[in-house]
């Protein structure tokens, strides 16, 4: 995991170990950065991302709790606080780049299952 780290580095590493429990996660992080003004409820944004509604639900839980996102009124919207906001763009930014892509999926995989192949 060091490798990652340099890859990454730890500011990223510290907020994958903290926000993103799956690649559905990180699905959500990345919709809603690229589109902040988003307000949704979670039947708009399975539409969106392709995804069953049950699936989504614990992952949107879990950001809300993060406060990352906010729930209100079976809306979703992204409201980071501003050095969140800045943490989840690097985040973002870093998925666009192959090899850090490539290490990001490493580090989600891992923590999914630690004890995989």
């Amino acid at each position: 995991m060091y490798e990652l780290e340099g890859v990454l580095g730890p500011s990223i590493m510290k907020f994958v170990d903290q926000h993103v429990r799956s690649l559905l996660t990180w699905d959500v992080l990345v919709f809603f950065h690229r589109n902040p003004d988003a307000v949704l409820d979670l039947e708009g944004l399975s539409s969106r991302l392709g995804r069953r509604v049950d699936e989504l639900q614990p992952e949107i839980d879990e950001l809300a709790k993060d406060h990352i996102l906010q729930c209100a009124g079976g809306l979703v919207r992204y409201k980071p606080a501003p050095e969140m906001r800045e943490t989840v763009g690097k985040f973002v930014d870093a998925c666009q780049e192959r090899g850090r892509r490539l290490a990001l999926i490493a580090l989600v995989l891992h923590k999914i299952n630690p004890h995989g192949a």
